[in-house]
Formats: C-alpha cells, structure tokens, sequence
C-alpha cells in the first residue's frame, strides 16, 4: 500500500498498524492496488472509483492476484450504497484534491466510519501547489501562486494532454473541515520523498534543484469522536 509516488510506503510509515481482520474502505482507490494489498494482509477490503475503467482493472487484477475485493463504481461525495458505521478505516490516496464537495466526501466518510474508527488520506502538500503556474504546467522556483487562493488548478496530465482539474485547500481549511465532519485530527504527516526520486526529477545540479526542499505529501490520520 502506497501514499502516492512522492511518499514512502505504508510498510515503512506504519499508519494503519496491523490490518488483519479490519474492514477497510479504499475512497478513490483508481486500480485497486491498495486495497488488494490490503486484502493479502487479512484485512476485509472494499474500494470505489468514479472511473468504470479503473474499477474494471481493480476487479481483473484481484482475480489475479487471487484476492477476494469488493470494488463498485461510486462517486465518493455519495456512498449511499454503504451502511453507516461499517469499517474500522477510510483510506484515500491522493483522490481527495480532485474533489469538489470535499465537505460532503468527508461527511461520507465519517457516516461509515464505526466510533473511534480511522480516516488515512494522503494528497499534494498545499505549499508545493505554490510553485506550479496552472497556465502553462510548468514548475518554478519561486511561489507563482497564492497559498491562500482557493480558485481550482487546472493543468494537464501526461503526452496526451488530458485536462485535469484539481482543488486547493490549505492545512488549516483540512483541520477545520475534519471537526465539522465530526473527525479529531490525530496525526498530521510531512514525509520527506525519496532520495532517488528526487533525483531522478530534481538532480542536485538541475536549476529547478531547490523543489527539493519542498514538501511534496501530506497525509492525515484522524479518528472518529462518537
């Protein structure tokens, strides 16, 4: 299980602790490659995706990796489908930045949270939004954006050119927005990213070098108060 490719690995962060026999709900969960590593370690796992395509690929790939995973394609701001108080953790990897109503996706998660139970998630750390200029994609060494702007960010991913449309909240918006979800922050994250990443993207001699020392992930850990 991952935290997104700026992050380390669960296996060494240790956030969810010992998952045999809980019952895990994987909010955006894309290919459904954590939520499958989750059900190899015993745990009872379910994921969601707005995305048919990615829910289909979750499915053929647990099939696979012969697990069993219930995946459904659901919009993560509505999980009506899923009973109140059901799972011991809400996990969500780098998903949760693309989501408009992020109020009520938090709200869900509450709702299916049983008392005292988790909600993990990981995105873009809000001040590494700074140093990208969603006009033209490009990343800069001096902040090209205000940290307290909300207005969306709107950029495009990969050779193809696909529009993307994400949304920036600072630290403080996500604190106040967890206690009015009914959530109590518990832990708050700022992992250093890999070396060799780093180096592989930003090499000590390249002139964009100084995004190095720029915090690329934030993951939160918060519990349900009642």
């Amino acid at each position: 299980a991952h935290y997104g490719p700026w992050a380390p690995l669960e296996n060494e962060l240790r956030l969810l602790g010992d998952v045999g026999g809980l019952y895990i709900f994987e909010a955006g969960c894309g290919g459904g490659q954590c939520s499958i590593a989750f059900a190899k370690q015993g745990a009872i796992a379910t994921g969601v995706d707005l995305s048919e395509v990615q829910i289909e690929f979750a499915r053929r790939l647990a099939v696979q990796e012969r697990v069993d995973v219930t995946f459904a394609q659901a919009d993560i701001t509505d999980l009506t489908l899923f009973e109140n108080e059901g799972w011991d953790i809400v996990f969500s990897t780098y998903a949760f930045q693309y989501v408009a109503d992020i109020e009520g996706c938090l709200a869900e998660c509450a709702r299916l949270l049983k008392p005292g139970g988790r909600l993990i998630f990981s995105l873009d750390h809000p001040f590494r939004d700074c140093f990208h200029d969603d006009e033209d994609d490009t990343v800069t060494i001096y902040p090209v954006r205000s940290y307290f702007n909300n207005s969306p960010m709107r950029w495009t991913f990969g050779q193809r050119g696909i529009p993307m449309q994400s949304y920036h909240r600072s630290i403080g918006q996500w604190c106040e927005m967890l206690v009015a979800a009914g959530l109590r922050l518990s832990r708050l994250l700022e992992p250093e990213s890999p070396v060799e990443m780093l180096d592989e993207i930003w090499p000590v001699d390249d002139p964009l070098a100084s995004m190095r020392m720029v915090p690329q992930t934030i993951i939160f850990v918060a519990e349900k108060t009642q």
